[in-house]
């Protein structure tokens, strides 16, 4: 278990005016036993950031350190991580324990303690009873467990995973979340996770970085991100948001009175950034966060723009209403299912907004 510092890293290929920076002066510290991920589109350099963790990648600047070493020009077999891949990577030829036993095998440890140690991560894992079988007898859940179970027997200081869910069926990917979340944390290893799965990051974090165009956004807990988006980039790609331009009109110690194309609205004044009257925003709202009422039947103490409804879609336990505000900006909404009579298209309402449930993002 190691601490990982990224000090001001860059990765350039090419150079002159063809030159590429897939990441730009990135900086990170990830905590011991932390399981901490790098989420972003594709493209964004969060995979190239893992490599370069991992001694894959050199980098064009900057350092990285495992706790107080500089690993930054280590090979790959001094740095001490293991890495579990998209793919699996589970050698075709070799047993469930002779693939968990490679790792140790490789830093020569006694054969004793190998098959100790295989067996050890395979009960964890629970797939001991399969240690005979070879990767090609296994379903694809199997073989997940089996490439962390390699990757722990490795005894790395880190534990690098390259979007090792994506290969499995939406279902076996939500039972696999919890599983693999509680063996990571269970091992007291330092994790890295690259994906692009927003709903994989927010239930498995510890902590997120959100990554774009090579460099990092935003970092902060599940919560943090989801709730208080650093910018409208975050708030888009991290769930859904509906989103209006702006500008502020009065401004207090703890109120924004804030004039949008649609209508005025209220919102507590954001403590993390500088706002004052007449500056111009940009006003996000989680669909989730708006209630909807019919036309003079709004809740106390919300602000309320009317709208149409436009498409009702139900899916099981919500239900998302498509609208157009009165200036024919489209928003969403969701309620819980069965939490009132549904409305119907072309009706008018209210989309009820508290202040609270208001972000505001620098235009």
């Amino acid at each position: 278990m190691t601490s990982i510092t990224i000090d001001n890293v860059t990765k350039q290929y090419g150079s002159g005016r063809k030159a590429v920076r897939a990441m730009r002066d990135v900086c990170l510290h990830i905590g011991e036993g932390e399981l901490f991920f790098l989420l972003g589109p594709s493209g964004c350099g969060k995979t190239t950031l893992l490599r370069a963790i991992a001694g894959l990648h050199d980098v064009t600047a900057g350092a990285i350190r495992f706790g107080d070493r500089d690993v930054t020009h280590l090979p790959v077999e001094q740095r001490n991580t293991a890495m579990v891949f998209q793919n699996y990577a589970l050698w075709p030829h070799m047993t469930v324990r002779q693939n968990v036993e490679f790792g140790p095998r490789m830093k020569q440890v006694p054969a004793g303690e190998r098959r100790q140690r295989a067996e050890s991560h395979l009960e964890l894992v629970e797939l001991l009873e399969l240690a005979k079988r070879r990767p090609n007898q296994l379903s694809g859940g199997q073989q997940q467990r089996v490439a962390l179970a390699r990757a722990l027997a490795a005894s790395a200081d880190c534990l690098l995973l390259d979007e090792p869910l994506s290969n499995l069926d939406a279902k076996l990917r939500l039972q696999m979340r919890t599983e693999l979340r509680g063996l990571i944390k269970s091992s007291g290893a330092t994790a890295v996770y690259v994906t692009h799965d927003q709903a994989e990051a927010l239930s498995m974090a510890d902590r997120i970085a959100v990554m774009h165009e090579g460099e990092i956004v935003q970092v902060g807990t599940p919560e943090e991100v989801y709730n208080r988006p650093a910018n409208a980039f975050v708030a888009d790609f991290i769930g859904e948001a509906n989103f209006l331009d702006a500008i502020v009109k009065t401004a207090d110690a703890e109120t924004l009175t804030i004039e949008t194309t649609a209508g005025m609205i209220l919102a507590e004044r954001p403590s993390d950034l500088a706002v004052s009257a007449r500056d111009s925003v940009r006003v996000c709202i989680r669909p989730e966060w708006i209630a909807i009422a019919p036309t003079g039947a709004s809740p106390s103490n919300t602000s309320d723009l009317p709208a149409t409804i436009q498409q009702v879609i139900y899916l099981g336990g919500t239900r998302q209403y498509l609208c157009t505000l009165a200036d024919q900006t489209p928003w969403r909404v969701s309620t819980l299912g069965e939490q009132h009579a549904p409305f119907a298209v072309g009706q008018e309402v209210l989309l009820c907004i508290a202040p609270s449930d208001v972000r505001i993002l620098t235009a």
